[in-house]
């Protein structure tokens, strides 16, 4: 089996929800309106409340609010309102993962935050439409979640290895099964019909000298999950008075220059090296990440609190 065999074979099973693709279809299309977009969004209620909040949020700080869909294509563009839409609808899709498989509430914390560091990061090296990586660090675990789904045995068997083995994981789930998640994650979002440079950051998160065309995207997400990963590891062990499973991440501003000495020698050298990104900016973009972590994982994800103390 390849990940191309792994995506076709379960086409039904990770489509969208209809007014996504009919987005991505306009989005891609010169002739397009922000009134278009607006007309077809509007038709999901629930999803254009998301929409508006999100827009109206510290995720963007606009000056004045927005209270439709078309006012906000023509604040924060065609593109980046394509992306926010595939972030609302993304969870829908494996919302029936069983919950012995995964902590879903830990996988999607785990996303948003890595989501708002990568997005982060791109502004502070000025990469174009820095937005867009916010989608990027959102999804690049996205193939994971299919591989759960059909494969959860050796799955769960890399996940244990890694843990003992404190290898890379991606290493270990080529050993088990012949290719990673990161692999079908790009072609995940390539039958997404997602940008293809989005796709290849995605497919090179873990080893992001290899990505050519998107090394510094692939870079940057390889940065943010990293310093998630260690955000997440500064909680308070399990028992504990004052453990929080998601406070960890909440409160990551208050461990930030812990978090981002114990990031800088978990990121790959040549990582730093291409974004120019040092321990400072780290205790920066996370006390920035922070402070709209709440907002934004509530407004895509609310399901995502309700792990369980």
């Amino acid at each position: 089996m390849t990940p191309q065999d792994l995506v076709s074979r379960n086409v039904r099973l990770v489509s969208l929800p209809e007014v996504c693709i009919q987005v991505q279809a306009l989005a891609d299309s010169p002739h397009t309106t922000a009134a278009d977009i607006g007309d077809v969004v509007s038709k999901d209620t629930a999803l254009t409340t998301r929409l508006l909040k999100l827009v109206n949020s510290a995720y963007f700080s606009l000056p004045r609010k927005i209270d439709t869909v078309t006012r906000a294509v023509n604040m924060i563009g065609m593109r980046e309102l394509r992306n926010l839409t595939m972030a609302a609808s993304a969870a829908e899709v494996f919302s029936r993962i069983p919950g012995h498989l995964i902590d879903m509430a830990g996988f999607w914390q785990h996303s948003v935050y890595c989501g708002l560091l990568a997005r982060n990061f791109a502004q502070h090296c000025n990469v174009l439409h820095s937005e867009r990586l916010f989608t990027a660090g959102l999804l690049h675990d996205v193939g994971r979640l299919l591989m759960l789904t059909k494969l959860p045995d050796e799955v769960s068997q890399a996940e244990a290895m890694r843990l003992e083995t404190e290898r890379d994981i991606c290493l270990i789930e080529r050993e088990l099964v012949g290719f990673d998640h990161a692999e079908v994650g790009q072609v995940l979002l390539l039958h997404w019909n997602m940008p293809t440079n989005l796709c290849t950051s995605i497919l090179y998160h873990h080893n992001p000298a290899q990505a050519h065309d998107a090394h510094l995207e692939a870079a940057i997400i390889h940065i943010a999950d990293q310093v998630t990963h260690c955000a997440q590891e500064s909680k308070d062990p399990l028992g504990s008075q004052f453990y929080d499973p998601y406070g960890a991440l909440l409160d990551s501003d208050l461990n930030a220059e812990a978090i981002a000495g114990k990031a800088m020698d978990k990121v790959v050298k040549e990582a730093l090296t291409l974004t120019r990104i040092d321990e400072q900016v780290i205790v920066d973009t996370i006390a920035k990440s922070a402070a709209a972590f709440n907002q934004v994982l509530d407004l895509l994800y609310p399901m995502a609190w309700e792990t369980p103390r």
